[in-house]
């Protein structure tokens, strides 16, 4: 077997592990995902693959690439939990090999499979790409757009082929969440550009057809859109959804500077030690290496664009842990095959190791009232984190890694045997729903918080009487 047929062999059964076993097991979260799921409902019940409804009306939350992806899916697995989240699943895995091959490209084969493995044991990534959510959508084909943008700088033979794939990407990104699609890969090439002071590669026959590509895919819906409900499509869609959601706080306890970062850091949990020194590196080599700065053009813009606007939620950020997981990569590399570049490199990784070890011992603490439930769970997880701070003292850096990778596939597999049922009660009205459906009596009414209208409605079959407000 090849070098490169062992890594992609590796990262299926990551992938396997991470995204796809027991997909379906726990009851959609509420109440993002039992939303998306009523309304593909709706939609493949109509056959209706143009508007997306919920309870019977027009909802203007998404655009339709999402309700495309998940009507097939439910068209082909069936009205399931399974395949509510199997789009997700499976543009994740495009994701982790899109990271494999992007690394590959840009440093090395080693350096491309390690930064596909950082990204797929993430802890949010992990967690992330198991929901219903258009994020992973977006995070892949920014993803493509800015592999088909960095390509298309450092291959000039066939700049034309590259700049047509990213705006191609661009296209469907569009098609997914809106100008954002466009938005951050703009971001990214733009910054990098103007640092590098290298000749615009969007020009010629490549750029001519990209845009073509772009109008063909990203516009005809929403002109249908507008077409069909006027300026109502405008004011809910541009405007509350995207214009409001910059100026406006939706979500007042996470709009703070440090929110992203935090995220990021936390997110990036099992990995934070590397994380740490790779930042730290980068830093040092950013004006030097381009290939860094053009990691770091990705990030910081859209990171900073992010932060400017008012309402902030975790999955916002979803597509930045690639450039993280592409800077982290080369490090593992370089400490696998030449050690820690200096003693305060090794302090600041070791220190970051051991803190992030007692932190998940200490997790339960935070709620005291749950700690005697679940210091166990935190023990248990901690056990490869001790392993692995170990490890990077001993300078045992293979073995410190499994360690890391090993921390998420334990996390996934108690969370979905041991203490799936704990979790389900927190996270889903599924059983709730189900009791109802059950019970309820021809006619009667249904009365639920507003935060459980769209879940238990969901998973009752009841929908609301009167006008449904989003």
């Amino acid at each position: 077997m090849t070098q490169t047929r062992f890594h992609a062999c590796i990262l299926f059964i990551v992938c396997a592990v991470m995204f796809w076993w027991r997909l379906g097991h726990l009851g959609l979260i509420d109440p993002d995902e039992p939303f998306y799921a009523q309304t593909t409902r709706e939609m493949v019940e109509a056959n209706d693959w143009i508007t997306p409804h919920i309870f019977g009306q027009p909802q203007f939350e998404k655009p339709i690439f999402f309700y495309w992806q998940s009507m097939t899916a439910q068209k082909i697995f069936g009205d399931t939990a399974f395949a509510a989240r199997a789009p997700s699943a499976l543009l994740a895995t495009g994701i982790v090999f899109l990271v494999w091959l992007f690394g590959r490209r840009m440093f090395s084969p080693l350096a491309g499979l390690l930064s596909a493995i950082v990204l797929a044991t993430g802890m949010e990534f992990v967690l992330m790409s198991r929901l219903m959510l258009t994020d992973i959508c977006l995070a892949f084909f920014v993803t493509l757009s800015m592999f088909g943008l960095w390509m298309a700088v450092h291959d000039e033979s066939r700049r034309n082929r590259w700049v047509f794939l990213q705006l191609l990407a661009s296209g469907f990104a569009t098609l997914t969440k809106g100008p954002i699609g466009i938005l951050f890969p703009a971001l990214g090439g733009i910054a990098y550009l103007w640092f590098t002071r290298t000749r615009s590669p969007w020009r010629g026959r490549g750029l001519w057809l990209g845009l073509l590509a772009w109008t063909v895919i990203a516009v005809p819906w929403y002109v249908l859109m507008f077409l069909k409900f006027g300026w109502e499509y405008w004011d809910r869609f541009f405007v509350h959804e995207n214009w409001d959601r910059i100026i406006t706080s939706e979500h007042d306890h996470s709009n703070h500077w440090w929110y992203y970062p935090m995220i990021l850091f936390l997110g990036t949990l099992p990995w934070i030690p590397l994380l740490a020194a790779s930042l730290l590196r980068s830093w040092k080599v950013a004006r030097t290496d381009r290939r860094v700065l053009f990691l770091a053009c990705w990030f910081l813009p859209s990171l900073m664009f992010l932060t400017i606007a008012q309402s902030k939620l975790p999955s916002y950020i979803f597509f930045l842990f690639m450039p993280l997981a592409l800077l982290m990569g080369p490090v593992l590399e370089s400490w696998m095959q030449k050690g820690f570049r200096s003693t305060g490199e090794r302090r600041l990784v070791c220190l970051s190791a051991i803190i992030q070890a007692l932190g998940v011992l200490a997790a339960p603490f935070i709620r005291p009232e749950e700690a005697a439930r679940y210091n166990w769970l935190a023990a248990i997880i901690a056990v490869p984190l001790v392993i692995a701070a170990a490890m990077l003292v001993r300078q045992q850096f293979k073995l410190a890694a499994a360690s890391l990778g090993l921390t998420t596939a334990l996390v996934i597999g108690l969370a979905l045997t041991k203490v799936s049922p704990d979790i389900e009660v927190v996270t889903s009205t599924r059983t709730i729903g189900q009791k109802i459906e059950s019970l309820r009596r021809p006619g009667e009414p249904l009365v639920t918080a507003s935060f459980l209208t769209r879940a238990v409605n969901y998973f009752s079959g009841v929908r609301p009487a009167g006008e449904y407000s989003q």
